[in-house]
């Protein structure tokens, strides 16, 4: 009996000890996963401050393209690093454009090039033999081809005019009929710079990023002094009158149904000469995927919502943009966003640990990095085998909702579960935030095969203005701005349409020359699409 009491008295205090030590041993497990919590967070806050010290080295350091090319151009010997002594001569017959398939090493090409002959033959008196004193007969040639540059020149064109009167009917009558000639007009009245010059001088700042002050220095060494105000002052008169062809532009952009737009900031100088703080706007939009394509640029002191919403009234389509929230106020649009924005927020994640190859399996970004370069391999395989078929796009609709949706589907629900894990401020967070807020839009282009996955076409003709806007400083008035966002859209319209830009202006100009009544202009034969525009303004895509 008091066997079985001393037992039961030591199993009760075991079991007191033993659940003690349970719970002991229960929080130190806890105590063990919230410091092994702490430590993850830590190593994830540590990864995301070297992430911050790699991106802004990078930034400051690095390259900016998302490519890494070993072959990337150096400046400084560039003719050393392209040069091939092997390489043979190009020759006038060389042509080496192919339609819809590009040469990846494009070859020397002067099909274009008009051709002058020179024979050198003797003279008569040199065809006699100097043996027998036969005339000597022609029995071969051989030809030999020199590319030469003639070196432009300035020159005044003083037209003379002339009046003529009866005499005979002043002496009958006591008036005399007076006939008097005209001399050629130019498009800005009384001025004496000619429409080929305009165009030229205007070329050259706005296509070529040649700002007036270098034209400047060139005239100079062409014998003229032609000051860096009166060009301006030409370039805005011009602007003026191409505004009639702006307008019918615009009507055209707003009676498509896929638009692309994209915006970019710029610097500008007040009155006094002093660079202005706060950030100044040119917008740009284009057609898409159009026969005759229209590309406009318009100038704005903010980026505000407004601006994109008064440009596109009217407008009913689709509309493709970068995540920028001011395009969501616009009514009667379906918003499709940019894959190559997406793409971009994963690379700047995974772009520091590259050469990590430990890093970067464990990385979670490379997860979604590789949803795009899936799609992105789609894209590319649907339009290599495919470009030249005339049901292209009807082709494409097909494939993507095939191949292209389950893609989406996958990747949608990858930044679900990502978003729980992710830390907010972090890059991969913000790559996730960013994805979550557009990627649902992405599932737009699944509606029709002539809308691309990415806004890269816009920000391809925004370009020309970034590149210029490197060279000078914008004037902060609102005539001077306009005029820019004119003249870039006449010109990259042209290129677009592939035609040489100068000599579009040149024409554009010749039409408006002497017009005092705008009605009387016939503004679809002044388009870039029209038949009647002279085959030597267009760029032969054929040779």
């Amino acid at each position: 009996m008091l066997y079985l009491k001393l037992q039961s008295t030591i199993i009760s205090k075991g079991g007191q000890y033993g659940r003690k030590a349970k719970n002991e041993v229960g929080s130190l497990k806890k105590e063990i996963e919230e410091k092994d919590k702490e430590i993850e967070n830590l190593k994830n806050r540590l990864a995301f401050l070297e992430n911050q010290v790699l991106s802004k080295n990078k930034k400051i350091f690095g390259p900016s393209s998302e490519k890494i090319d070993s072959n990337q151009l150096n400046f400084f010997n560039e003719v050393e690093k392209d040069s091939n002594v092997k390489l043979d001569e190009p020759t006038v017959e060389e042509i080496t454009y192919k339609r819809n398939k590009p040469s990846k090493n494009k070859q020397d090409n002067f099909s274009n090039l008009e051709i002058i002959e020179i024979e050198h033959k003797l003279e008569e008196d040199q065809l006699k033999c100097s043996i027998c004193n036969t005339t000597m007969e022609v029995i071969g040639k051989k030809t030999k081809d020199t590319l030469v540059y003639e070196p432009a020149k300035m020159y005044i064109e003083r037209h003379i005019s002339y009046s003529y009167a009866c005499k005979n009917c002043e002496k009958v009558t006591g008036e005399a009929n007076i006939i008097t000639t005209e001399s050629s007009k130019n498009l800005i009245t009384k001025s004496l710079a000619s429409n080929k010059l305009l165009a030229h001088i205007i070329s050259q700042k706005y296509e070529y990023a040649m700002p007036l002050y270098r034209q400047e220095s060139y005239f100079k060494n062409l014998g003229v002094c032609l000051s860096r105000q009166t060009m301006s002052n030409w370039a805005i008169s011009c602007s003026e009158k191409l505004e009639i062809v702006y307008k019918e532009f615009k009507s055209r952009l707003l009676a498509s149904n896929y638009i692309q737009a994209d915006e970019t900031t710029l610097k500008v100088i007040d009155p006094k000469g002093n660079e202005s703080k706060s950030k100044i706007y040119m917008w740009l939009y284009k057609t898409c995927n159009s026969e005759n394509p229209v590309v406009l640029y318009e100038y704005q002191k903010t980026r505000s919502s407004s601006w994109p919403k008064k440009f596109l009234d009217g407008f009913s389509g689709y509309l493709q943009t970068d995540g920028y929230s001011g395009y969501n106020k616009l009514e009667k649009i379906k918003h499709i966003y940019c894959m190559a924005h997406i793409r971009r927020y994963f690379y700047k994640v995974i772009e520091p640990i590259q050469k990590n190859e430990e890093a970067l399996k464990k990385s979670r970004a490379l997860i979604g990095f590789n949803y795009c370069e899936e799609i992105y391999s789609l894209e590319k395989n649907i339009r290599e085998k495919y470009c030249n078929d005339k049901d292209f796009y009807q082709i494409r609709y097909k494939i993507r909702e095939k191949e292209l949706k389950p893609l989406l589907d996958k990747f949608n629900n990858y930044i679900k579960q990502e978003k729980e894990n992710a830390l907010p401020e972090s890059p991969l967070g913000k790559a996730i935030a960013y994805s979550e807020k557009v990627l649902p839009n992405m599932n737009l282009v699944l509606e029709d095969g002539h809308l691309e996955i990415d806004n890269n076409a816009a920000e391809r003709a925004i370009k020309p203005f970034v590149i210029g806007r490197k060279n000078w400083l914008f004037s902060n008035t609102p005539r001077g701005a306009k005029a820019s966002a004119t003249l870039y859209s006449i010109i990259e319209t042209a290129k677009a349409n592939n035609l040489i830009a100068e000599r579009y202006l040149v024409y554009l100009f010749d039409k408006l020359t002497g017009i005092d009544d705008l009605k009387q202009l016939d503004l679809e034969e002044m388009m870039p699409w029209a038949t009647n525009i002279p085959s030597d303004i267009k760029i032969n895509k054929n040779k």
